[in-house]
């Protein structure tokens, strides 16, 4: 009887998970020419599935609302996104253009402020003139403040990535190194650099980093060299 129950709610769970995943289509274009890109990957984090694009830069990808979706193309800065609705999906990817040179980022918009309501809606506890600090229940507790909570905490995470994106690149790396695809991309994954390093290396410091990685990569059997194919 344990058993049968057991299947019945098993079939339950599995109809219940199809219906919450629905397919979603796309595009992504460059950012200059407004132009689709092919094979550029499509990941959706939450369900781990991914895909890439065709030679129009269209896609088709399983996901909800409230999954993140991530877009990336060697040669391009990596996209992050949160999926608000089941609408068809536009994104444009901007080329990267950096040098080994160390970058500064002073004169960026700040987060906090291009993101303001956000940040507001994600803090229960403001700081309001002539009465101190004032916490909110609905900020914490509602749906809404959860919603803002998990959207600054992607925002931040993908102000971090493109900090890394603007020293470890597909331009700077093959600038120094004479590494092309397929192991390019293997090398850009295996040997991506943390945020302290990626902001305070000085050039010097930075190509040690990327020859000693090198010589690391070289030395790896030749089926680690490559990354696994991508779901289709």
């Amino acid at each position: 009887m344990k058993q049968v129950f057991s299947i019945f709610f098993l079939v339950i769970f599995i109809h219940l998970t199809a219906k919450a995943q629905t397919e979603i289509k796309g595009q992504v274009i460059d950012q200059v020419s407004k132009k689709g890109l092919e094979k550029v990957e499509v990941l959706n984090t939450t369900n781990q599935l991914s895909t890439l694009t065709d030679i129009n830069g269209n896609f088709k990808i399983n996901a909800k609302v409230g999954d993140v979706m991530v877009y990336r193309l060697l040669g391009f800065d990596t996209d992050t996104a949160l999926l608000i609705n089941l609408k068809e999906v536009k994104r444009l990817l901007r080329t990267q253009s950096n040098t080994l040179n160390t970058v500064s980022i002073s004169g960026q918009v700040d987060p906090k402020t291009q993101y303001a309501d956000v940040y507001n809606k994600a803090n229960p506890v403001l700081l309001t003139p002539g009465r101190g600090l004032r916490f909110y229940p609905s900020s914490f507790f509602g749906k809404e403040g959860k919603h803002a909570r998990r959207l600054k905490k992607l925002i931040e995470t993908d102000q971090v990535e493109k900090e890394i994106d603007k020293r470890f690149n597909v331009v700077t790396v093959t600038a120094l190194l004479p590494i092309k695809q397929p192991e390019l991309y293997a090398f850009l994954v295996l040997y991506r650099p943390d945020i302290k390093f990626a902001i305070n290396a000085d050039s010097d410091d930075f190509r040690f980093y990327l020859l000693e990685a090198y010589e690391k990569f070289k030395a790896l059997p030749a089926d680690q060299k490559t990354l696994p194919k991508l779901q289709n």
